[in-house]
C-alpha cells in the first residue's frame, strides 16, 4: 500500500469519526463524542507527519 493511499484511509477515518462525535453529542453521550474526536485529532496530528509518495526518504 502506498503512503497517499493509507493517508486517503485516515482522511476518510477522520471524517468518520467527526461524524459519530457529532451523532454521539446529538445523544447527549458527551464522552463518546470527547472521545471519537479524540481520535479524529490524534489522527490529523499523524497525518502532519507523514511523507507522501513523492517526497524523497531520508536514509
Amino acid at each position: 500500500m502506498k503512503k497517499d493511499e493509507t493517508r486517503k484511509m485516515l482522511l476518510d477515518d477522520i471524517d468518520n469519526f467527526r461524524l459519530k462525535a457529532k451523532y454521539y453529542k446529538s445523544l447527549r453521550l458527551f464522552e463518546a463524542a470527547k472521545y471519537a474526536d479524540n481520535l479524529a485529532s490524534n489522527l490529523e496530528l499523524a497525518l502532519t507527519t507523514m511523507p507522501s509518495d513523492d517526497d524523497q526518504e531520508i536514509s
